[in-house]
């Protein structure tokens, strides 16, 4: 055997002995390997991936992210794990936990949360089985922003104190389990908070005054609980929170329960006949009363147990109030017109979820009918590129609207997010689809609204949604009308102008929160006495072939942007011109392929080197 032979074979030996040139272990992979031990039931082998012989931070190991070579964040959601979370406590670095609708069960109070203090932010343990009194040690996370034990068997009092030792929260949501007593009035002292759920337990009392401007649905289904935003007077009610007092206050009233019962059973039970009569009566007129408005439009009128109406219209799946509340909801952002919710409801959509703007105010009995007829219009609104309502839930103080959810985003994350290196470029023709597709979808819209006039208002890249196939979806049109804010005047004209706004943003990649007050005077200025392609987004300095192309859109951009708005063009005829733009672009591309070696494509050649990856339409 030579030398080099038994060297070979000496090495081979060593390097697969257990301990032999392994690499180091990463610290937190014993808690995670623990806690996947832990596991009496993983039905679909989500955690599969999580090798023990392998890094967690390898980007190998389902639901982990790491920041530094710790565990970051930890996301299992709707897997139906059942495991312990106690391993999970050994994670120091942890920023983010989600393990939203699975099966977990037991107590929660007796955790030691003290290694999560310095990071958690995230803690979100809702739609599971967990049983026990408020867990106590949640309180010293004094990071802590967004809390959701929603859906869980979860009973007792909520912590008086938890508004003083969790001030900056932005999200609580408490609703779907078995709390009882009073809403602490700490709450108030939330000075961040702006999701807050409490319906579906048993708490009772008076709402603390602070919290008069939640809507209905953060209190619903407590029926002991009284006072603005709720309809219950709270007048001649006495409650308290004292365990021992409850319990004897129960005792006194069954005593007076069982005396006057059996001679009141017979007067209650013609009292609730005539009541159910009535109200059958009732329920019956006001449907036949909102088929009359709805009709043609709504595919379903669903009364909610508080007496408000949901309207379903043509194409969307029904579902419950309560359905919609106990969903798993994320917040997507806030605006001018309220703030906006991806909701996912358990068994219906898959993970998809819909979109759910809350708009907050307040609604005058006069008013409920315009309202309605507005809403109704929306409803009405089908086209390939407008994001079309689908249902909406109104009450005096609160609108929810229902929306399709869609993936991608914004036109204005598309333009702007994630910009510098590692950043994939949107192609040209990515670009002029999306500017057909707003055009043609503003174009609609303003042409449904003719009668009325109706303009958008608000018109941004941001109210440019777009979806999987990178169609563009005009989102948010008219919706300020809808507010209690009062609004100035805004013809449509006004719209067009904004659009040349999105326009240049297209071509410039630059934005007005660049520091730009004003975009089409700083294009103004760099373009001066002649069109110049310094102007357009560096991303398209490469797409010499169709600088006349973007020298067009611009010129078109300029015209939107107008400063008399006489000389604006309406946005059909905007529409034709962008249209024009890409077919004279598709022609001349295809008579240049013809020339041209087969294997030279629209999407090959003309921008960037060939080894740079585009973001294009399909």
């Amino acid at each position: 055997m030579t030398i080099t032979t038994l060297f070979l074979f000496l090495f081979s030996f060593l390097i697969h002995r257990p301990g032999i040139f392994a690499f180091p272990q990463n610290p937190d992979a014993s808690a995670l390997f623990a806690f996947k031990q832990s596991c009496s039931s993983d039905p679909g082998s989500s955690l599969a991936s999580w090798n023990p012989t392998t890094d967690p931070c390898n980007d190998t190991w389902k639901g982990v992210t790491c920041r530094n070579g710790h565990v970051d964040r930890l996301i299992l959601e709707g897997l139906s794990l059942v495991c312990h979370v106690v391993p999970l406590t050994d994670l120091p670095y942890l920023s983010v936990l989600s393990l939203k609708n699975n099966s977990f069960t037991g107590p929660v109070i007796g955790l030691d949360l003290a290694m999560w203090r310095p990071h958690l932010k995230l803690l979100y343990l809702s739609h599971n089985q967990f049983t026990g009194p408020f867990p106590h040690t949640i309180l010293a996370l004094r990071h802590l922003r967004r809390l959701d034990l929603a859906g869980n068997r979860l009973s007792g009092l909520i912590p008086s104190q938890i508004g003083n030792l969790l001030p900056n929260l932005f999200t609580l949501r408490l609703e779907s389990n078995h709390f009882s007593g009073e809403i602490p009035t700490s709450i108030a002292k939330m000075a961040y908070l702006s999701d807050l759920n409490l319906s579906y337990n048993w708490l009772e009392g008076k709402i603390p005054p602070r919290l008069f401007s939640f809507p209905q649905s953060s209190f619903l289904g407590n029926h002991e609980l009284c006072g603005d935003p709720l309809q219950h007077n709270c007048s001649n009610r006495n409650f308290t929170s004292d365990p021992a007092v409850v319990s004897r206050r129960e005792r006194n009233k069954w005593v007076g329960i069982v005396v006057v019962a059996a001679a009141l059973a017979g007067l209650v039970v013609i009292l609730v006949l005539t009541v159910a009569a009535v109200l059958c009566f009732k329920k019956k007129r006001k449907k036949g009363q909102l088929g009359n408005v709805n009709q043609g439009t709504t595919k379903k009128v669903q009364e909610t147990e508080t007496g408000e109406v949901m309207v379903f219209f043509e194409g969307c799946e029904e579902f419950t109030m309560e359905e919609l509340m106990r969903g798993s909801a994320e917040m997507l952002g806030r605006g001018v017109v309220g703030t906006t919710y991806r909701v996912v409801m358990e068994g219906r959509g898959g993970d998809k979820g819909v979109v759910v703007k809350r708009v907050r105010r307040e609604r005058r009995k006069e008013e409920e009918a315009t309202e309605r007829k507005v809403l109704e219009q929306m409803g009405g609104w089908r086209h390939p590129n407008v994001a079309g309502l689908q249902a909406y839930y109104s009450s005096a103080d609160e609108l929810l609207l229902v929306f399709d959810f869609v993936h991608n985003g914004s036109l204005y994350d598309i333009l702007h997010r994630n910009r510098g290196p590692g950043r994939i470029p949107i192609s040209w023709s990515t670009r002029l689809k999306l500017a057909v597709d707003a055009a043609r979808g503003l174009a609609y819209l303003h042409g449904e609204s003719k009668s009325n006039n109706i303009p958008h208002q608000h018109l941004t890249s941001s109210n440019i949604l777009v979806d999987s196939n990178f169609n563009a979806l005009i989102s948010d049109f008219s919706l300020l009308t809808l507010t209690s804010q009062p609004l100035l005047y805004s013809p449509q004209s006004s719209d067009v102008y904004n659009f040349g706004v999105v326009l240049l943003e297209i071509l410039t990649g630059r934005t007005t929160e660049d520091g730009m007050v004003d975009l089409p005077k700083w294009v103004q200025t760099v373009v001066r006495e002649e069109w110049t392609s310094e102007v357009f987004d560096v991303e398209l300095w490469g797409c010499k072939d169709m600088e006349d192309e973007m020298v067009a859109l611009l010129q078109i951009a300029m015209l939107c942007a107008s400063k008399e708005p006489k000389d604006r063009p309406k946005m059909t005829v905007v529409c034709k011109m962008i249209e024009e733009i890409r077919d004279r672009g598709s022609r001349s591309r295809s008579r240049s392929r013809s020339s041209q070696s087969p294997s030279l494509t629209f999407e090959s050649s003309p921008c960037l080197s060939e080894d740079t990856p585009t973001l294009t339409s399909s």
